[in-house]
């Protein structure tokens, strides 16, 4: 077989190109017609787009059969544009970084701001590496539009910009229209208290009608904007007006009513007259409907047993089924305290100093309520918790002995004979702290060491007798005097916490905390 192909040529005749080269010129394939055009990140269609800016970055998806069989592939585009009806000042330019992946984005802006108000084409072609080219994709037509709608118009007959009208519930309707003479408004976006941005379609004659239902009187307000087709947003109209208080008069006919008795409620017409029946509700409860009577007036009774603020809210309806605001009765109920106390003759309030840390003290319970017959306390916040049967008068008497800390909490309930128990109660107390001085040469405080060390004990009270120590929690030692000197030998390195209590007589202090480290 030959290992030449013939070529023809119109000027120089038959060419002899090797057959390998004439192969590999005929497997590269011209690359697709690009495709999904967009301008200003809007997708193009048959009748053409509008974007809000003059200098919209212009895109198109690029594909070529190449790409996964030819490692080397890659697609450049070149992007044409002109004004409609002015094919003469078309321009053409490239994209710049080839792309090399099936699918890829072309993106670029045209060289100078197009202008606004003008309808515009464009397409794109797509080049390979080879130079081979695709057809021009079909033409994707937009027309720049940056021109702001002007702020719409607001009003509304239930609810005019002066005066007082309607009331809280009560809903009204507002109408919404194009200002300015604008021809291209499509929708409108509204908000108000209680409602969240909302889009309308413009309607018939450039209006729109929307209804809103204000919660709470005095001023309220609807903010509105006018989008046109670009959507382009106009400035914000923002509508007030006034919403009456059409809420009832309570009143209470038996002030003074104690905790858990009842309370007899009037109720009667506030602005908003015609009213035939109110629902009223004590704090979260269900409703109650109660008539009026023909002047509007109504009378209900209420029993509040809660501890605390219990509220009656109150509202009114008219025979249309309007209503009116929502109307609030509130009464404190404090019933004597059900939780015990606790008293101490150890810790007077005249300035005397507390009682040491270790030395034992009389604490002394009283209830809160009849019929107490035991006390559930600890000092720990419920880890460890004691129980104390009261006397026949409801008290009891305990000594407790505080050892590890410089004050004293108490956390305490009752129980009753009935099986009922109380809240929880607390108290607290400072005590006289006296752990003892720590000191060594060898091991300072924080500090590090080795070997043998030496630790002083010194007294933080008066009256000390000796010393209780241990290492890290091993077996507690004591040693005797005023002052003492103990000798250590570490056996292992690493950091080691040294606890020391002082003995005064019986009483034993709290510790120091003496932390170093063995080298």
């Amino acid at each position: 077989m030959s290992r030449f192909l013939v070529v023809a040529a119109a000027a120089v005749g038959a060419i002899l190109i090797p057959a390998g080269v004439a192969q590999a010129a005929a497997a590269n394939h011209r690359p697709t017609v690009p495709a999904t055009l967009s301008a200003a990140g809007i997708a193009c269609g048959d009748k053409g787009i509008f974007i809000g800016t003059t200098t919209p970055e212009l895109g198109a998806r690029l594909d070529d059969p190449d790409f996964g069989v030819n490692a080397a592939e890659s697609v450049t585009a070149t992007f044409a544009l002109w004004p409609v009806g002015h094919a003469e000042q078309r321009v053409e330019w490239s994209a710049g970084t080839p792309l090399t992946v099936a699918g890829g984005l072309a993106r670029s802006k045209p060289a100078a701001p197009l202008l606004n108000g003008v309808r515009y084409r464009f397409e794109v072609r797509a080049t390979d590496a080879a130079g081979a080219q695709s057809r021009w994709s079909p033409e994707c037509t937009f027309t720049v539009d940056t021109t702001v709608p002007h702020p719409p118009a607001v009003t509304s007959t239930d609810y005019p910009a002066t005066g007082e009208a309607g009331g809280p519930g009560i809903p009204g309707t507002f109408t919404l229209a194009v200002a300015g003479g604008d021809t291209d408004v499509v929708k409108f976006r509204w908000s108000a208290p209680g409602v969240g941005l909302t889009d309308v379609p413009v309607g018939a004659h450039g209006r729109a009608v929307i209804r809103y239902t204000p919660a709470t009187y005095a001023t309220n307000h609807i903010a509105v904007q006018a989008i046109d087709r670009t959507g382009n947003r106009s400035g914000e109209t923002t509508y007030e007006f006034r919403v009456r208080d059409t809420e009832p008069q309570l009143t209470d006919l038996t002030p003074d009513a104690g905790p858990g008795e009842s309370h007899t409620l009037r109720v009667a017409p506030g602005k908003l007259g015609g009213l035939v029946s109110y629902d009223y509700r004590l704090n979260d409860g269900p409703a109650t409907t109660v008539t009026a009577a023909a002047d509007g007036t109504a009378t209900f009774v209420v029993t509040p047993t809660a501890p605390g603020m219990n509220t009656v809210s109150v509202i009114g309806h008219t025979a249309a089924g309007l209503p009116t605001g929502e109307a609030r009765w509130s009464v404190n109920l404090v019933y004597p305290p059900t939780t015990p106390t606790v008293t101490s003759p150890d810790f007077p309030a005249d300035g005397t100093p507390p009682p040491l840390v270790g030395q034992q003290v009389t604490l002394t319970f009283h209830p809160g309520e009849p019929g107490v017959t035991e006390y559930v306390w600890s000092t720990d916040f419920g880890a460890t918790e004691r129980v104390t049967p009261a006397g026949p008068d409801g008290t009891a008497t305990v000594q407790y002995t505080p050892r590890d800390w410089p004050y004293l909490d108490v956390q305490i309930r009752s129980r009753a004979a009935s099986g009922t128990e109380s809240s929880i109660a607390e108290f607290g107390w400072d005590l006289t702290s006296h752990a003892p001085q720590v000191s060594s040469e060898q091991y300072p405080m924080y500090g590090s060491g080795t070997g043998a060390g030496e630790f002083v004990f010194a007294p933080a009270h008066d009256g000390v007798t000796g010393y209780e120590y241990s290492f890290n929690d091993g077996e507690t030692q004591t040693v005797t005097g005023e002052t003492a000197t103990i000798t250590w030998t570490p056996d292992a390195s690493g950091w080691v916490t040294l606890r020391v209590r002082e003995h005064v007589g019986d009483i034993v202090s709290d510790p120091t905390e003496y932390q170093f480290r063995v080298l």
